[in-house]
This record gives structure tokens, C-alpha cells and sequence, in this order.
């Protein structure tokens, strides 16, 4: 009975704004957005209601209440709100800043193969933001952004191949290609 009643004030509430710039995603979508990431579980949606209050569309920005959206699909694997609660942690957005929680939540969306979390792992491994400085390391992980066509990875990963050795550079290399197989077959241990 409780969430028939949540149910009937939720769309109570969206159908009724009288400002239109209350509800920009659309009054009919968000109820529908809300519905299927709160009663059903849809990761998917629950990552768009997280995106929906990070940048306060429609509704006032709530960094917690992005964080609960985000760590509900992340929870269930979803590679894009993995992502996004490592850039809440690294940045401190609406959270204490938590260098060890962004590589943790980074290296989880980085093993599915998601590009922005390879990127933003291999940036933590160059400038060493909770974890040891590895300049290697950095070249793996923008390598493996790069393959996926992120251009800032490519310029990043031979901007740090200068700082390694030939040696360095082809194990690095060798690095990347075994992650990439792995990830592709889905089935990386980090």
C-alpha cells in the first residue's frame, strides 16, 4: 500500500509542475525513470536517475542522492555508474574525496571494458592519486582507452611513453594486449 501511495505522489507531483523547467527530462519520462530504477531495478535507469540528480535536471542536485542511484547500479554491474561513483570519490563530489574508493570503482568499469574508467584509472596511476606513481602502468590503461578510440587517451598514453624505456614500452604493450583479451573474453583478474 506504501508504494501505491509513493507511486500516486510521484506522478502527482511530476504532472503538476507548472514550471516546465522543473522537470526537463519530461514529466511522463522521469515518473517511468523513477519507477523502473526504484520498484523494478533497472540499472540502466537507476544510472539515469543518478545522472538526472549529479547535474540537477529537473530536480534540485543532490550529490547523496546521485551517489545512491549510481552505487545501486554499480552494485549490479553496471560499468557506467562504476565510473561515475569513482569520479564522485576522486573529486569529492558531495562526499569525502577518497582516492582508494576511485581506483576501486575506476578498476571495476575498467575491467568491463568501459574507456572513460580506463582513461581515468590510467590518470591515477600517472599521477600517482591512490595508488604508487607507475608510468607503465599509466601507458596500459590509456592504451587500452585508446584502442577504444578515446583521442585524450592516445595523446596521454605517448605523451608517458616518453618517460619509459624501449623495454618498458614493450611490456607495457604486452600488458595492455593480455587485458584487452581478457576483457574481451570478459574475464579479467585484476
Amino acid at each position: 500500500m506504501t508504494r501505491l501511495i509513493s507511486i500516486t505522489l510521484l506522478y502527482l507531483m511530476l504532472f503538476t509542475a507548472t514550471n516546465a523547467d522543473e522537470v526537463t527530462m519530461g514529466a511522463h519520462e522521469l515518473a517511468e525513470t523513477r519507477l523502473l530504477a526504484e520498484w523494478v531495478g533497472v540499472p540502466e535507469k537507476q544510472f539515469i536517475l543518478g545522472n538526472v540528480y549529479y547535474k540537477g535536471e529537473g530536480v534540485p542536485q543532490d550529490y547523496a542522492e546521485a551517489a545512491r542511484w549510481y552505487r545501486l547500479a554499480a552494485d549490479q554491474g553496471l560499468a557506467e555508474s562504476q565510473h561515475m561513483l569513482g569520479v564522485m570519490y576522486d573529486r569529492g563530489d558531495g562526499m569525502p574525496q577518497d582516492f582508494s574508493k576511485a581506483i576501486k570503482w575506476y578498476r571495476e568499469a575498467a575491467k568491463q571494458g568501459f574507456a572513460p574508467a580506463q582513461y581515468d584509472l590510467g590518470s591515477q596511476y600517472a599521477t600517482g592519486e591512490g595508488v604508487p606513481q607507475n608510468f607503465s602502468e599509466a601507458y596500459v590503461w590509456f592504451s587500452l582507452a585508446a584502442s577504444a578510440g578515446l583521442e585524450m587517451a592516445r595523446t596521454d598514453r605517448d605523451t608517458y611513453a616518453g618517460k619509459l624505456s624501449n623495454e618498458q614500452i614493450m611490456q607495457a604493450q604486452q600488458r595492455a594486449a593480455l587485458l584487452f583479451e581478457e576483457i574481451q573474453q570478459g574475464k579479467t583478474e585484476e
